[in-house]
This record gives C-alpha cells, sequence and structure tokens, in this order.
C-alpha cells in the first residue's frame, strides 16, 4: 500500500465519480482505476460499490477513509513541526469559533497572537459545527460553548476555559443604585435583544420561561455593534454574556448582574485527542491564558 494511492483513494471518496478525480488528480482515468483496483487487491475486499457509473463506500471503504484521513493528519502535524523545532518562524494556525461573539473573542486575541508572530498565518472560521470541522482537519482547535457541546465524542478533548454570567446594561445616566438585579426586573425594562435563534436570547429564554416570565424586546437584531449603538443612545438595556460587554462596551454603559442560576454559560476549547499539538498551538494558548486574564471572567 503507498501513500500515493491513498491519496487517491481520498479524492475518489470526495468527489465520488472517477472522471472528476483523475481530473483533480491530473491523472488519466484508467491510471485512477488500476490504482484503486491494485489497493482492492492488497486489502482483499472492495472499497466501492459499483453500480453503473455511480458508487459509494463499502464498509470497509469507510473504515480506510478514516484511517487514511487520520494518517494524513498525523503526517501533516509533523511536517509542521518538524519545520517549526528551533522557533516560531513559519506556521499556519487553523481555528474555528462559533459565529458571534467568540470568533470576535478569538480574533482579537489572535491579533495579539500576530504581533508576536508577524510570520505566522492565522486562519479563523466561523461555523456551527466546530466538531465536524475537526473530524475533517479543516481547523487544528475550535471554540464552543458548553450547551453547543452536547454530542460526547472520544476523539475530542474538551478543556474549560471560562464560566461567564449574563447582565443587563444600560446607560449610567440611569443608574440603579445597585448592582445586582432579579431577572423579573431586568425583564421589566425596555429591552433591546438578539433574535430567538441567536444563544445569548435562547438561554434567556430558557431562564424566563422557568419563571414563566414573557420576554418581550423593544428592538431585535443579531448585530452587536448595533445593540450596544441603540442602548447607549437610550432606546433601552439589554441582556448579554459578560464578555460582550467587556467587548464592546463604552464608558457610556453600566453592567448589572442578573441573578438567576441559569443565566450562564461555559466556553470551551476543543481538539482531537490523537493530534499533538504543534508549537504554534501551544504558543496560542499561552497567550490566550494571559489575555483571558484581561476580562472580568471566572476562569475554569
Amino acid at each position: 500500500m503507498e501513500l500515493r494511492q491513498l491519496e487517491y483513494f481520498l479524492v475518489l471518496c470526495e468527489v465520488m465519480q472517477f472522471t472528476k478525480a483523475a481530473e483533480r488528480l491530473l491523472i488519466a482515468q484508467p491510471t485512477l482505476s488500476q490504482q484503486i483496483k491494485i489497493l482492492e487487491q492488497e486489502l482483499g475486499t472492495p472499497l466501492f460499490h459499483r453500480i453503473g457509473k455511480k458508487i459509494s463506500l463499502t464498509d470497509a471503504g469507510y473504515i480506510l477513509l478514516e484511517q487514511a484521513r487520520t494518517m494524513f493528519q498525523t503526517l501533516d502535524a509533523t511536517k509542521e513541526q518538524i519545520q517549526q523545532l528551533d522557533s516560531l518562524e513559519k506556521g499556519t494556525l487553523r481555528i474555528g469559533a462559533l459565529p458571534g461573539e467568540l470568533t470576535n473573542l478569538v480574533s482579537s486575541i489572535s491579533l495579539q497572537f500576530m504581533k508576536q508572530y508577524p510570520n505566522i498565518q492565522v486562519h479563523i472560521t466561523s461555523n456551527e459545527d466546530i466538531h465536524e470541522m475537526l473530524r475533517n482537519n479543516m481547523i487544528e482547535v475550535g471554540f464552543t460553548f458548553s450547551l453547543h457541546s452536547d454530542q460526547f465524542d472520544q476523539r475530542f478533548e474538551e478543556t474549560a476555559l471560562y464560566k461567564e454570567a449574563f447582565c443587563y446594561i444600560e446607560r449610567k445616566d440611569n443608574d440603579m443604585c445597585k448592582d445586582v438585579l432579579t431577572l423579573p426586573e431586568a425583564l421589566s425594562k425596555p429591552l433591546v435583544l438578539f433574535p430567538n435563534a441567536h444563544l445569548c436570547r435562547r438561554i434567556l429564554n430558557h431562564a424566563a420561561k422557568t419563571e414563566k416570565l414573557p420576554v418581550t424586546p423593544r428592538f431585535e437584531t443579531s448585530s452587536i455593534d448595533s445593540i450596544f449603538s441603540f442602548v447607549e443612545q437610550g432606546l433601552g438595556g439589554t441582556i448579554v454574556a459578560k464578555t460582550l460587554f467587556d467587548l464592546y462596551g463604552t464608558s457610556a454603559l453600566q453592567a448589572y448582574t442578573i441573578d438567576h442560576p441559569l443565566l450562564q454559560r461555559e466556553t470551551l476549547l476543543i481538539t482531537q485527542k490523537e493530534r499533538q499539538s504543534s508549537p504554534t498551538l501551544q504558543a496560542f494558548n499561552e497567550l490566550l491564558a494571559q489575555e483571558l486574564t484581561k476580562f472580568t471572567l471566572q476562569l475554569s
């Protein structure tokens, strides 16, 4: 079994058509067919069901697909680590994060990282399915919330970074002479909130539902910048996670803690257990720990 054959196999699995796979590999289709046939003969079992011009993976094909991906992933990590043994002068760090404030937080920290290591390329991708991106080797590390990580998978290692509460935010000139609000008190005010599909809003809706309280915002928008702008202009207050206030709050705004056990969430860093962290990721994690101390968070 040769690496070249496995490379052909992976491309064929991706496009599921011999003609397109051969075009992508820049080889003749008969050559591709012959190499796949040799691979099947060496393994002693078919890797594809062939029905006319259509193909699909057999059970053996699925096993080889997973193992081949793992093998090439290990080879890529090995090459990267060898190149970076002496210093962090070269390298690429691929990061995945949930859309919204996590992407913004990671981007802010990545900016500091790139100032320290200007020759390192950093790619940040926003996606709702961090686990799938890790499975497909699209990223090296992912950031998500515990509420999004509800399917335990032994292939991943989850590291809790911090817990954060939700807070009510309004203009300072509306000072209420108290630091902590109850959920009914916060919901009784004019509110500018995220739409129902947003994670912050879903957490708020769930907490309100347990108390049988209505959530009736004056205005809804998916734009973080717009929410804080409207609050600063006096349109109303908002209820968001604490990191959003740390990232977007201005001196004109005041945050009040909301006393409710369900109004909190935990941020997780997720990696693949079988993949050794590259020197680039190790350096990023060190900076991450430093940067998180600048926020008023409950570090895990």
